[in-house]
């Protein structure tokens, strides 16, 4: 390599229009641990994100302690995806962690 110079990243094989087999994995766990943040980090598609603001209606409802910082919460799901090969892809699906949503996860599932 020749000094100053950048390599270029290797190309990924595009995905087929139809991958032979789908996996999919849901990320579920308690509200603030980091379901988003997973998705977002692993996907090599910019990922569907269904993060809001939270607002005062979740004050009282949704258990808070622990992120007080937060200000985002996920209301349906995150969706990212891995290719794997040329014939198998990974769908990711991070599930949101407040009790009043856990309906979702079976959903998901």
């Amino acid at each position: 390599m020749v000094s100053g110079s950048c390599e270029l990243p290797a190309q990924r094989t595009p995905l087929s229009d139809a991958a032979e087999t789908g996996l999919k994995i849901v990320v579920v766990g308690g509200f603030g641990v980091g379901k988003t943040t997973l998705v977002r980090s692993v996907s090599e598609i910019r990922p569907l994100n269904t993060e809001e603001v939270m607002t005062q209606a979740g004050v009282g409802v949704d258990e808070t302690s622990g992120v007080d910082a937060k200000t985002t919460t996920t209301v349906a799901f995150d969706f990212g995806r891995i290719s794997l090969n040329e014939r198998i892809v990974l769908y990711l699906f991070g599930a949101p962690g407040q009790e009043r949503f856990w309906f979702l996860w079976d959903r998901l599932f």
